[in-house]
């Protein structure tokens, strides 16, 4: 009977060991939300693919683009864009690519021409640019932001799969204003903080976020008065192949034509 009884003190010893060591490994591999999702996914040399649609409308008018992009990571950041526009009715072709850096922006496509044997132009060399992943002003490459605008979250429902993942969606709406305070990449884009009517626009967004907690879409609307013209705007975007193997490689001087040179070249 000792005997039973001590074999039965040490299996049940091993049982909650081993439970205690898979439920601590089941919460390392959990992330605890949405921003340290993201946060575990800005390491070196990988990174995510993004599609947009961009939608205008007014009375009687409608135009849509679409863009492709591809972010690198690496030390917490985005190190490096591929910023390209799809050929469409709206677009002319050549389309317009974009490979952003840490200071400097390379450019191709009709809106910048190279001169004859060169294949890039060197667009923007400013220590102040930078490479951002965002869509409607949502800065989703930034863990801090991310969870800023998630704070405005005024619903949310089951949101179908994407990405090989099934999704929740989050809504809700932020002012400019407030997007300027918690967003870099909205930050980027603007030359002063917001004022007036302009700060108060209100931005409507809706999050898609992934079992793993990853947002694999974001769909962004608000509205434009310009005079007598009001206009409605939407971004609508996808996110795949989060953690993909990623090099996004600058052109070399070689190819690549100066910052004044393209002005003079061939339209």
């Amino acid at each position: 009977m000792r005997r039973w009884a001590a074999a039965l003190t040490v299996a049940m010893t091993v049982s909650v060991a081993v439970t205690e060591l898979s439920t601590a490994g089941h919460a390392q591999a959990t992330p605890a939300g949405p921003a340290d999702a993201l946060r575990r996914q800005l390491v070196e040399s990988r990174g995510v693919t993004m599609s947009e649609v961009f939608t205008s409308k007014e009375t009687g008018e409608r135009t849509s683009y679409r863009k492709k992009t591809r972010a690198q990571f690496g030390k917490g950041t985005v190190t490096a864009t591929d910023v390209r526009d799809v050929a469409s009715p709206d677009v002319p072709e050549p389309a317009p690519r974009f490979l952003t850096f840490k200071g400097r922006t390379y450019c191709q496509g009709w809106i910048c021409p190279a001169p004859e044997g060169k294949t890039w132009v060197l667009l923007y060399e400013n220590e102040k640019t930078r490479p951002f992943l965002q869509s409607g002003g949502i800065d989703l490459a930034h863990p801090a932001a991310l969870k800023a605008v998630l704070a405005t979250t005024e619903s949310k429902r089951p949101g179908g799969a994407y990405d090989n993942t099934r999704t929740t969606i989050y809504q809700g709406t932020i002012t400019f204003g407030d997007l300027y305070r918690v967003s870099p990449a909205f930050r980027d884009q603007h030359d002063g903080t917001p004022t007036g009517k302009y700060a108060k626009t209100d931005l409507s967004w809706q999050l898609w976020l992934g079992e793993d907690q990853l947002v694999r879409r974001v769909r962004t609307s608000w509205p434009e008065q310009l005079g007598k013209r009001s206009i409605s705007h939407v971004v609508d975007a996808r996110l795949t192949g989060w953690g993909a193997k990623t090099d996004i490689a600058a052109p070399s001087t070689d190819e690549t034509a100066g910052p004044d040179d393209w002005k003079n070249s061939p339209s």
